[in-house]
Formats: structure tokens, sequence, C-alpha cells
């Protein structure tokens, strides 16, 4: 099972990012587009999620980060 649940909507771009101790951040579309600009880049995916919750990027780990970068390409 992976660490986290990532939901992206088709309609509005809006991305849930869940991880499996239930903390969730919501990720508008412009912010959705910088994870994508930043794939590969820890540094730049965590940038990208610190703008719309500093806790939550501060606490992903490099297997959660790999997992973000993979699925939103």
């Amino acid at each position: 099972m992976s660490k986290l649940n990532i939901e992206l909507c088709p309609e509005t771009g809006i991305c849930s990012i869940i991880k499996e101790n239930g903390k969730k951040v919501d990720l508008m579309p412009d912010e959705v587009a910088e994870l994508r600009e930043a794939s590969g880049n820890a540094d730049g995916i965590k940038k990208a999620i610190s703008e719309a919750d500093d806790a939550f990027a501060d606490g992903l780990d490099p297997d959660e980060i790999a997992q973000i970068s993979g699925k939103l390409k």
C-alpha cells in the first residue's frame, strides 16, 4: 500500500495529498503546476507544498517526496 493517497481532481485541478496518519494538504492548481515543474527535485517539491502547509511539507520523507513526484508528472 502507498504511504500517501494522492488525489487529483480532473475538473478543478485541485490535488489532495493524504498521509496514512490522516494529515492532509490540499493544493490549488497553480501549486500543482509548481509540483510538476519541480518533478525530481525534492527541495522544489517541498517548497511548492510549503506554500499551502509548512508543517506538512517539513514532515515529508524522501520516499513520500518520490511518490508525489512520480504521481504528478
